[in-house]
């Protein structure tokens, strides 16, 4: 854990002078990189107030500075629904990246894990997803070093039957049936979208990561608002859904794949008004499952050899999501026959 909690003095640089004390709770900690709070302030009387803020810090030298770099350059020229970012800068006393953030929790309702999505709530996602990868960026703005490259360019085909091996010889994974087929498919659809035009993605929409408005039952068509984007990086927007299917917990599962695509590209088709054709986008998407599936041999063989600690999220997140990969994996050997 970070070696940070927020202060009195940290709150009234963000917010003003006018705070009079706060008392923080910590809400998330991702190990050894960053920590969320939620702060609960008190101003002196007579001046506007809001109950509570969000602070995230961020460790540098952890290489974990990407949320950060996003929101200072990228966020503020996205149309999308998002948090209001108070203050952006760094702690003094530990010298980490610091986020003040509106709490969202006041007007939306944030999901814990284990959760899985209704029809309504993962639509509303969806809809999010459409606003994000329809976004008219600045050309240069999907230059960044510090975006996440896309899945095609870090993949390693020839290290997975290695990967998967030791999944395997710890017993948390059967046979996968025409996994040299798999990887053949994958690697000529890497050719086919080598230049296929890229996209901002979050690359980390899991319930705790879409906020949900809290009125969603009255206004069904109101988007997600995604937060905590540490993952967020560059690539066919494809990748994003293909994540509904592999994150932990099952929490986009309940809804039928044909499904979850039909309504994603009926909001793109809202925005955009001409969208591939159904066996284009059956295509497309095939290849972002195939490459993301694969992708994430590499993370389960590293996570088998050095597991996260007992009792951490980290942990549990992995309990769940071995399964998750390889039953996916075994549904791709025979989708791709």
């Amino acid at each position: 854990m970070l070696n940070f909690e927020p202060n009195l003095d940290l709150l009234r640089q963000a917010l003003g002078n006018n705070v009079q004390d706060c008392r923080a709770e910590l809400i998330k900690t991702a190990l050894g990189w960053s920590c969320v709070y939620r702060v609960i302030l008190r101003y002196k009387q007579g001046h506007p107030q809001r109950d509570s803020v969000i602070v995230k810090a961020i460790d540098p030298k952890a290489e974990a500075e990407r949320e950060f770099h996003f929101y200072q350059t990228l966020l503020p020229k996205l149309p999308i629904p998002k948090p209001e970012i108070h203050w952006l800068g760094t702690d003094d006393g530990s010298g980490y990246d610091v986020i003040v953030m509106e709490d969202l929790s006041y007007t939306h309702r944030i999901p814990q894990h284990p959760y899985q999505w209704t029809g309504a709530e993962l639509a509303s996602v969806l809809r999010a997803y459409a606003l994000l990868h329809t976004a008219a960026l600045p050309e240069d703005s999907l230059a960044y070093n510090w975006l996440a490259p896309r899945h095609e360019s870090v993949i390693d085909f020839d290290h997975i039957p290695e990967q998967v091996d030791v999944v395997q010889r710890a017993g948390r994974w059967g046979s996968i049936p025409r996994l040299e087929n798999l990887i053949a498919c994958a690697r000529e659809s890497c050719i086919k979208y080598a230049d296929e035009k890229m996209m901002l993605l979050h690359g980390d929409t899991t319930p705790t990561n879409a906020p949900l408005p809290k009125d969603l039952h009255a206004q069904p068509a109101r988007p997600a608002t995604l937060i905590d984007w540490q993952d967020v990086g560059i690539g066919m927007a494809e990748f994003d859904l293909a994540y509904i299917d592999l994150q932990p917990f099952h929490s986009g599962r309940l809804i039928p794949r044909s499904e979850l695509s039909s309504h994603y590209w009926q909001f793109r088709a809202e925005i955009e008004g001409e969208i591939p054709s159904p066996e284009e986008r059956a295509a497309r998407q095939l290849h972002a499952d195939l490459v993301m599936a694969l992708w994430l041999t590499r993370s389960a063989s590293r996570v088998t050899l050095r597991p996260f600690p007992e009792g951490t999220p980290q942990r549990a997140h992995w309990e769940s999501q071995y399964d998750i990969i390889y039953r996916r994996l075994v549904e791709l050997s025979d989708e791709v026959q």
